[in-house]
């Protein structure tokens, strides 16, 4: 071997040695609590109603326990006991709790999550009348005023909001959206339209001449839109509807949407019927009814086979509802739907 070589060999060899020592140095210790949380788990489900149980340790005497949920905190003297929750909405929640043993606290915070108590009722629908709906448009938002009905479709480069008659299909006025946006949710509001964007963060405002008068920014995804007492629900995608200010389009409250299984994900297009919030599901052949109160789904309008074999071909999924409260009428559609249907909605079993 020469003495390059050997030279080389001793540099590698010292090296490896110093990475070695550098590996075995001891890291800073983790900071370890001095009290846990036995119950509730992370993400344990509870029915709505249902007292939870709460087992709290430490080596120790544990003096007090606090709980703190929806703003309210409650004290308790022992380690373990349980809780009533007072709130009826349904969803995740995250649980404070505060321990204070030998002069000192800790800080926990367990999510848990609120399921219905009752699953929701099966319904059907049936067809009252058919209508002809423009095959391009891809609808994302529909409503009815004044005895015509507004659509938002998307697509870029070929989004647009549209006033139509209702009986013959036949577009009155259209307004183009600029390539860069996604037409999504429509909603209706102290005579002005709101429609969202898909990933643009821009609602746009019009008067019922289809002229924009204002616009609002937000974060992150755009999907349903409709209007409820006074303010405007929005979906994003999720689970959850946000409550928004239609004067700022701030975000006042937040309302998540659960079935006595879990959460439903997906929430797109949004209708308010006789107090309730009716909502596509993307990608599904169903409708759900929601509690606006408490987001629990009340109902499971099944919509499959509204359209015939032949049809279907070329079409992409439901997305549509309006409510025609001067008739009181309720329409759907789809995205590419041919055919827009006047439908009443029954219970599967009827008592």
């Amino acid at each position: 071997m020469s003495k390059t070589s050997i030279a080389l060999l001793a540099l590698i060899l010292f090296a490896c040695g110093g990475e070695t020592e550098k590996s075995e140095r001891p890291t800073s210790p983790r900071i370890r609590k001095e009290t846990k949380i036995v119950e509730p788990k992370t993400n344990q489900k509870f029915v709505s109603g249902e007292q939870i149980k709460f087992q709290v340790t430490s080596d120790s005497r544990i003096d007090s326990v606090s709980i703190e949920l929806d703003g309210k905190a409650t004290n308790f003297t022992d380690s373990i006991f349980e809780y009533t929750v007072s709130s009826r909405k349904v969803g995740s929640k995250r649980i404070k709790t505060t321990v204070y043993f030998s002069g000192k606290k800790e800080t926990h915070y367990t999510k848990t999550i609120f399921l219905p108590n009752i699953a929701p009722e099966e319904y059907t629908y049936q067809v009252i009348n058919t209508y002809p709906h423009d095959k391009s448009d891809y609808t994302q938002g529909l409503l009815i005023a004044d005895g015509f009905l507004y659509e938002s479709t998307g697509q870029r480069g070929s989004s647009t909001l549209e006033k139509k008659e209702i009986e013959s299909g036949k577009t009155l006025e259209q307004v183009n959206l600029s390539d860069d946006f996604f037409g999504e949710g429509l909603a209706l509001i102290n005579d002005k339209l709101y429609q969202l964007t898909y990933t643009s963060g821009a609602c746009l405002v019009y008067n019922k001449g289809l002229e924009q008068v204002n616009s609002f920014n937000y974060q992150g995804e755009g999907w349903g839109l409709c209007e409820f007492d006074g303010r405007l629900l929005m979906t994003n995608s999720t689970e959850k509807i946000t409550i928004r200010d239609p004067a700022t389009f701030s975000s006042i409250d937040e309302l998540e949407v659960y079935d006595n299984s879990g959460k439903i994900d997906s929430i797109n297009e949004l209708e308010v019927i006789d107090g309730l919030i009716y909502a596509n599901v993307y990608q599904e052949d169903f409708i759900v009814v929601i509690d606006p109160e408490t987001g629990a789904v009340l109902q499971k309008i099944d919509m499959s086979n509204l359209l015939s074999a032949g049809e279907r071909d070329g079409i992409d999924v439901l997305n549509g509802i309006a409510y025609d409260r001067e008739k009181d009428r309720i329409f759907v559609t789809g995205k590419l739907w041919p055919k827009l249907f006047e439908v009443k909605f029954l219970p599967k079993n009827p008592l």
